[in-house]
């Protein structure tokens, strides 16, 4: 069930944004959670309209436990890539 993953973007994001952005949003909140999403750069960043800065941010979610994973790094420039501009 995605409808929290999809209200966070819908409650939280104030500028217009492609499928693919939303797409990769929706992937990156799944991953990492409604808190810390609404509580991040990137959500600040996105919503000044700097969707550049904002793409780059999801490479900053790559860790657990503050050591960075392969899969993880592998998943954020899918991500990243995913989102593009705009």
């Amino acid at each position: 069930d995605l409808g929290w993953v999809e209200e966070c973007v819908n409650e939280s994001v104030d500028v217009a944004l492609t499928q693919n952005q939303y797409d990769a949003l929706c992937s990156l909140i799944l991953n990492i959670g409604s808190p810390a999403f609404k509580g991040s750069t990137l959500l600040k960043l996105l919503n000044a309209g700097d969707y550049a800065a904002a793409q780059q941010q999801f490479l900053r979610w790559d860790r657990q436990k503050g050591q960075p994973l392969a899969g993880l790094t592998r998943r954020r420039h899918a991500e990243a890539d995913l989102f593009g501009m705009p």
